[in-house]
């Protein structure tokens, strides 16, 4: 890998893309997540918003990387609702359903979704999207969710929905990043996250290591563990809904062998993703012969309830019979 005691920390490409996204954070007010994989918005609009997502890396078999395509759909599906709305607001998800294709990726994601419309005779306002995740000419996954509106809390930016592009390799010299140690406690931890990431895992493994979802299995399913930090939070500090969908898909996939992977995902979101540590435990609730159910629930600050998750497996063809 790219020696990590170069001369400047921006000439090492991952820390260059922290930087980076720190720098977007200031500028446009976006949180996180969404600046480091590069979550662009390049049309938005009721109907027909295109959201991509040009920094997640793709897996050794081909797949997206799950934390990418889950932020990307989260993202994408509030986008088209933000440009129905009149007003600055902040949008939480109520629910979100993923269904995968298991199609494989051949490059840059990107996402269309369409608003539409409120829940009807509700206390609270909902909204409503669809979406469409596709790679190239293949679609990737298709999903819906909803969206309660909610007034934006004092002190708190309304993000700018814009385009971005990643600079090219030859272009970095150009662009202005914070120098380390300049960086205010939040993006100081956010960078320090980074580099010992980069230590334990390298470029190759660096996203697992910079997300940090720590799962075992156990004899009914698995569990999983996750130290929050800046690096994980939304623009109110709270575990960004895509992160959260994600930790808890790595935590069903635990539960079973290898050649079941997640078909598709449907999740309750119960409260905000709080506390020093977030927890998840999966439970098999079904086994069959070529499909499987996974219940997944995650816990955040004194065990609250955070989200609750199903996901369907299914087995991949070639295997037989029961494992």
């Amino acid at each position: 890998m790219t020696a990590l005691a170069s001369s400047r920390p921006a000439d090492h490409p991952i820390l260059r893309r922290v930087l980076h996204a720190i720098h977007l954070g200031r500028e446009q007010g976006f949180h996180f997540p969404g600046n480091f994989l590069a979550v662009s918005f390049d049309h938005v609009a009721p109907a027909g918003s295109i959201t991509t997502i040009k920094g997640a890396p793709l897996r050794a078999d081909g797949g997206a990387d799950p934390v990418g395509l889950n932020v990307l759909a989260d993202l994408a599906l509030a986008a088209s609702i933000r440009a129905a709305l009149q007003r600055d607001t902040r949008l939480a998800t109520v629910n979100l359903q993923l269904q995968l294709t298991g199609a494989a990726c051949e490059g840059p994601l990107r996402a269309v979704s369409h608003f539409h419309g409120f829940l009807r005779d509700t206390a609270g306002q909902q909204a409503i999207a669809s979406v469409s995740i596709r790679s190239g000419e293949r679609e990737i996954a298709l999903g819906s969710g909803t969206f309660m509106v909610l007034d934006l809390p004092a002190g708190t930016r309304a993000p700018v929905l814009r385009a971005i592009d990643l600079p090219a390799d030859a272009d970095w010299a150009g662009v202005a990043l914070p120098e380390p140690g300049g960086l205010d406690e939040g993006d100081a931890a956010i960078y320090a996250q980074a580099l010992k990431a980069l230590h334990a895992g390298g470029i190759e493994n660096f996203s697992e290591a910079f997300w940090g979802f720590r799962t075992r299995t156990s004899a009914q399913g698995a569990s999983g563990t996750l130290r929050n930090g800046a690096h994980l939070g939304n623009r109110v500090g709270h575990v960004q809904g895509g992160v959260l969908l994600a930790f808890a898909q790595a935590t069903a996939q635990a539960a079973l062998p290898g050649d079941w992977p997640v078909g598709s995902v449907t999740a309750g979101f119960v409260s905000p993703g709080e506390g020093e540590q977030l927890r998840a435990r999966s439970r098999v609730m079904h086994r069959g012969r070529t499909t499987a159910v996974v219940r997944t629930e995650i816990t955040g600050v004194e065990r609250r309830r955070v989200l609750e998750v199903l996901t369907t497996h299914s087995l991949r063809k070639g295997d037989t019979g029961r494992n």
